[in-house]
């Protein structure tokens, strides 16, 4: 290809016009043009004047190259760094035609820059005071760092449109008008509207007025610089609600002036709809519970009526019974053989241990019916009380007591007695067989730091095959002729114990003594009514 470079007037003419005193004008133009680097070409392209940096970021050599080998010779490129630069379209082709040239970009790769570099030309076309044109000047500044800077920031702006726009969370941007200044792919699916469709509207066009009023006090609280996490319910564009856990903060400008706010939204919609079903479900267990309550308060009334009713109409009979036995063995001692006073005698007996059970169902009933009054409560104290009645009733029993000093709680003082009575009942009635019968009562704590009571006697002891017996009512591990008793004591004092919201267990071995232990207030208390 060759050129088809104007007519002018020969080269030697440009160097002989060009440095003389009436072109000192020119000359202080074109300096005070120059940036970083400057060539001055005739029309035939050949370089009269080029300055340091010029000739090293071209890699100028004395040479006389033909246009057409510039782009090769020079390393140009376009701004992508791969393509060649067109003949026709460098700025120092295009001044050599008469054009001025402001502001192309180039890219340039040869031996003095093998890594490539970015720079910025301005070719002007060069004439005489007749307008003739001389020639061309060539401004080059490098502006490599500034498109290296850019290419770094639109990657990394890239890099975080890619990261914003597949995340799970919504991002929304409002200026300071409230108006949408921009929302990613995840909300705007969210609400079931297009980008387009939420840019430039007020973000109050997707919330219901409810929302609409505590968005506005929100916004407020942006202006003052303030950030925010809360929960709101938005409208999607169906009109269905969307429960959404916003987290906000203000945007400022560098002189620190509110522009704007910005907002990350997650979407709770489940998460609220199971609480809600929670709390439906704890409003109708409430009801049930209530409702069983009240049926639960009112069969234990009609227990309790019935139990009393029971008790009172059988002691009547009993009391006859009872009576007129005794009568016929006072006044008929000579009219009854052997066998028919020892008949009688049993019915008196079974009289007798019939009135104890009536007894023992109505302490029993009256367990969960009494009022629970909690206070502090000395055991130790309690427990030698009944230790001292039961000597009192048979003193010529030897019997070891131990009885750990100090043992306070908080309970009901009555019910705590009937507890320690049972209790220490039953250690005084099964080891009365023993010579040497011995007695404990103390407390410690188990490894999760409860404090657990102990009634520990040596007396006859019970299988623990039977165990889950003993605590059933009527339901005794000896016979009446081995030791006397209801079969309601334990079961009393288990209520006792559970409306005191602890456990209590047995534990022996036949012959070798028996361990009963409690304790209070460890589990959620029962209900008291």
């Amino acid at each position: 290809m060759s050129v088809g470079a104007p007519s002018s007037p020969p080269a030697g003419k440009l160097d002989e016009e060009l440095f003389q005193v009436q072109n000192h004008a020119l000359i202080r133009a074109v300096l005070g043009n120059i940036s970083e680097g400057v060539s001055i070409a005739d029309l035939t392209g050949r370089f009269l004047y080029t300055s340091p940096f010029a000739r090293w970021v071209f890699n100028v050599s004395d040479d006389v190259e033909r246009p057409e080998e510039w782009v090769e010779r020079y390393g140009i490129f376009l701004p992508d760094g791969k393509t060649p630069l067109p003949v026709e379209q460098m700025p120092l082709w295009r001044a050599l035609k008469g054009e001025e040239v402001r502001d192309v970009d180039m890219f340039l790769r040869n031996p003095n820059v093998p890594d490539g570099l970015y720079i910025r030309t301005n070719c002007l076309p060069l004439r005489d005071e007749q307008g003739r044109q001389l020639g061309a000047l060539v401004l080059v500044r490098s502006i490599d760092q500034e498109r290296r800077s850019e290419a770094e920031r639109k990657s990394a702006e890239a890099k975080f449109q890619q990261l914003v726009e597949t995340a799970h969370e919504g991002v929304w941007t409002a200026d300071a008008e409230g108006r949408t200044t921009y929302v990613n792919r995840f909300l705007a699916n969210l609400l079931g509207y297009s980008i387009e469709e939420m840019l430039g509207r007020p973000i109050f066009d997707f919330m219901d007025e409810e929302a609409q009023r505590e968005a506005a006090r929100q916004l407020e609280l942006r202006r003052q610089g303030h950030p925010a996490m809360l929960e709101l319910r938005q409208r999607h564009k169906d009109g269905s609600a969307i429960w959404v856990q916003v987290n906000a903060s203000p945007l400022q400008d560098e002189q620190g002036r509110y522009i704007g706010s910005l907002a990350m939204l997650s979407d709770i919609s489940r998460r609220r709809a199971a609480e809600e079903e929670v709390r439906r479900l704890n409003q109708e267990l409430e009801r049930r519970i209530a409702e069983r309550t009240a049926q639960l308060e009112f069969s234990n009334r009609e227990l309790e009526a019935f139990a009393y009713t029971v008790a009172h109409d059988l002691r009547a009979p009993l009391r006859s019974i009872t009576s007129f036995s005794d009568a016929i063995l006072e006044d008929c001692p000579g009219q009854l053989d052997a066998v028919g006073q020892d008949y009688l005698k049993r019915i008196i007996g079974g009289a007798r241990r019939m009135a104890d059970l009536i007894d023992g169902i109505l302490t029993l009933s009256r367990v969960n019916s009494t009022s629970l009054i909690l206070r502090e409560v000395d055991l130790s104290a309690i427990a030698r009380s009944v230790l001292e009645q039961l000597q009192a009733q048979q003193p010529e029993r030897r019997i070891t007591l131990q009885l750990q000093k100090g043992l306070v709680a908080q309970g009901d003082p009555q019910l705590m007695r009937a507890v320690l009575e049972n209790l220490l009942g039953n250690a005084w009635k099964f080891t009365r067989k023993r010579p040497e019968a011995r007695i404990e009562f103390s407390a410690t704590n188990d490894a999760r730091g409860v404090r657990v009571y102990q009634v520990r006697d040596n007396g006859a002891g019970f299988d623990m095959t039977y165990g889950e017996k003993l605590f059933g009512v009527f339901q005794r591990l000896h016979t009446q002729q081995e030791f006397e008793g209801t079969g309601v004591g334990l079961a009393t004092a288990q209520r006792i114990i559970r409306r005191h919201g602890g456990r209590i267990w047995g534990e022996g071995q036949p012959g070798q003594g028996a361990c009963f232990s409690f304790t209070l207030h460890e589990l959620p208390l029962p209900f008291q009514g």
